[in-house]
């Protein structure tokens, strides 16, 4: 589980921002669901933080942040001259030629371990991984200007032989992690797979494009499938749709079939491209609703409702979550979601995590008002005059207050004002006018 997340000069984030998963002492835990948090070495992490902040704030940036630190560490370049992804802040000239700096201290199981790496235009400038407990080296990794070349120290807590730690240094070129250098290679050590795993498969972004719907409602694994479904349609009984069940059938056409129907050559070529044995396979969503006077009938998934549609792809979402003990960001949770319908869900997901953690970014700002909202798990995205992103998190707030008041108040207050400015809409209204009027006039016809 992570405790902070630390970005520097990365697209809006021009100084060091700390995204921070540590909850206060101040408010009171529950020991009935939803409990809020988990308690490792003394230190209460947080198993959600809710984002907020208007458009263009830098929510979706700083998901975007820890996404590139996870690629940095576990992408290996195809090739030793490719320069890394290099994203600066750039509103400004300095920050276009200083290193992006990120950082992440998190634990595996109850072991802590604190990285940081540095990223430049031409090359990965620094890195380092230690062990929270003590401070203990692992590694450290640098450049050397002077001599163009890449160092790594090793440290006590780290356990390869010499002869890997020869083998490992000498493969880390200038754009490459030392870890994503040993995830590539077969070596032995158990504080390094560890962490390389941790990244590659604790860390994720959703992303709505990810998969179809079908693809993970059934998969390889029927088992896990058995779960998921039970306990959808759970979820989708207790929110109150008539849906009963959902059948996922797999369906296959071959391309000369294509070919009989009409369809264009260009079509027919990207299809054998993309499926080189002539046989397009795809999946079929149904979900069977019941209804007081025709019984059970079943809609395609094309004919339900986005936020039926959301729901499940949440929930579907949130199982993999809680069973992979991930990190997960996403971004506008609430998407065709009611706001209690929304709540009920984030109320069941706290029930059921464990070593698990979600941080979503949402413009519902109903659920500051919900009462299961933790005050301190809310985190305020803002930006300056200059165009940089700052997070801040609320001074204490009692839960007899309305946070959502209080944090609408100090929301950009431009805002209300404008609202309440009849003549500037009216200037909108005269410009449009003034549109339509140039549209109106006749085309002169040239002789």
């Amino acid at each position: 589980m992570i405790e902070r997340f630390t970005v520097e000069n990365y697209k809006s984030y021009q100084r060091e921002e700390t995204l921070s998963f540590l909850a206060s002492n101040r408010e009171k835990s529950s020991v009935l669901p939803p409990q809020w948090y988990k308690e490792i070495d003394g230190k209460r992490l947080l198993r959600l933080l809710i984002c907020v902040g208007l458009n263009g704030t830098g929510k979706s940036k700083m998901f975007s942040a820890l996404n590139y630190l996870r690629m940095i560490v576990i992408a290996k370049p195809k090739n030793p001259t490719d320069r890394p992804e290099y994203r600066p802040f750039l509103l400004d000239n300095d920050s276009r030629t200083k290193p992006t700096v990120l950082s992440l201290t998190y634990y595996i199981g109850t072991t802590g371990y604190y990285y940081k790496v540095s990223v430049s235009n031409d090359r990965i400038e620094e890195e380092l991984l230690r062990q929270m407990e003590g401070n203990v080296l692992i590694y450290q990794r640098s450049y050397n200007t002077e001599k163009d070349t890449v160092a790594v120290k090793f440290g006590p807590a780290c356990d390869l032989s010499k002869n890997d730690q020869r083998m490992l240094e000498s493969s880390v070129n200038q754009n490459a992690t030392v870890l994503s250098v040993f995830g590539d290679k077969n070596l032995n050590s158990r504080v390094l797979r560890d962490n390389f795993n941790y990244y590659a498969n604790n860390i994720s972004l959703v992303q709505r494009s990810d998969q179809s719907l079908a693809d993970r409602l059934k998969t390889n694994d029927p088992e896990r499938d058995k779960q998921v479904k039970k306990m959808l349609l759970k979820l989708l009984n207790d929110v109150g749709t008539n849906i009963v069940d959902y059948e996922v059938d797999d369906t296959s056409i071959h391309i000369t079939d294509l070919v009989k129907s009409g369809a264009p050559d260009i079509v027919v070529k990207a299809m054998m491209e993309q499926y080189p044995t002539g046989t397009i396979s795809h999946k079929n969503l149904r979900f069977i609703h019941k209804t007081a006077v025709a019984g059970e009938k079943s809609l395609d998934v094309g004919a339900e409702s986005v936020g039926t549609i959301s729901i499940v792809r949440l929930l579907v979402v949130m199982y993999d979550i809680v069973m992979g003990r991930k990190c997960s960001c996403i971004d506008e949770i609430e998407t065709g979601i009611h706001t209690k319908a929304l709540a009920f869900i984030i109320k069941m997901y706290l029930s059921i995590a464990e070593d698990c953690q979600i941080v979503v970014a949402t413009h519902d700002l109903s659920l500051l008002n919900h009462p299961i909202l933790r005050r301190d798990a809310v985190r305020m995205f803002e930006k300056d005059d200059n165009g940089c992103t700052y997070i801040r998190k609320h001074e204490y707030v009692h839960n007899t207050l309305n946070f959502q008041k209080i944090y609408c108040k100090k929301v950009d207050p431009k805002l209300d004002n404008l609202l309440e400015d009849t003549d500037l809409f009216l200037e909108y209204r005269k410009l449009m006018e003034l549109f339509l009027s140039e549209f109106a006039k006749p085309i002169g016809v040239k002789k």
